[in-house]
């Protein structure tokens, strides 16, 4: 997964729970702090969003976790490209290392939703 699908899921995320709870992007706007035109760019994933950007779209949208806009767990395709950037650090990771490196990520992740993790 590459920078740019980051952006289209996030933006998708936005706008299907903005239309769920009913509000426009102007409200949504007025709440973040930015321009109505900036969440139609973001919606649409043409638009980078800073992290403090991330947390008012929580509170416009009335969420309790980052994951409901972001992948709690990151799709095989990102975990596959950071497999690909510690290969040129070194020796090259087998598929059975980054099976067990998904494995780790996923439990972690899972344990970080369920707040057993501390």
């Amino acid at each position: 997964m590459d920078e740019q699908s980051i952006y289209l899921e996030l933006g998708r995320a936005v706008a299907t729970r903005r239309k769920m709870v009913g509000l426009t992007q102007a409200e949504v706007a007025k709440v973040v702090g930015i321009s109505r035109a900036s969440i139609a760019n973001i919606e649409s994933g043409r638009q980078k969003v800073l992290l403090h950007q991330v947390y008012g779209l929580m509170k416009a949208l009335d969420l309790k976790a980052i994951t409901e806009l972001v992948p709690a767990v990151p799709p095989r395709a990102l975990v596959a490209e950071a497999g690909e950037r510690l290969s040129t650090w070194g020796a090259s990771v087998s598929d059975d290392q980054m099976s067990g490196v998904e494995q780790l990520l996923k439990s972690a992740l899972g344990q970080l939703q369920s707040g057993s993790a501390r």
